[in-house]
């Protein structure tokens, strides 16, 4: 499952801020889980990723350790081609009710 993962840090003390910084570089990704893409906000108030995991328990496993520092949204995402045929569906469901 693909998903669209934003953080935003709750702790911007300069300690908090140092100590996630330092447990990020002892992390590594859980088995399961592919970062697609990895990026920091320019404003430096958190960042977003895309990370392919093959379960919601994966996505639990990369967020844990970061918790007392920042705050994460998690949403599952697909291709547009996808989306769009998905509410093409929707919408053609629609029309066979009176």
């Amino acid at each position: 499952m693909l998903m669209h993962v934003v953080w935003e840090f709750i702790d911007v003390s300069e300690e908090g801020i140092g100590r996630s910084l330092a447990v990020f570089q002892g992390w590594k990704p859980p088995e399961g889980a592919d970062f697609k893409g990895f990026y920091g906000f320019a404003d430096g108030e958190g960042g977003v990723a895309i990370i392919e995991v093959d379960s919601a328990a994966t996505l639990a496993r990369a967020v844990a350790p970061f918790t007392p520092w920042l705050r994460f949204t998690a949403r599952p995402i697909h291709p547009i081609e996808e989306s769009a045929a998905i509410s093409g569906e929707g919408i053609a469901f629609r029309a066979t009710i009176g």
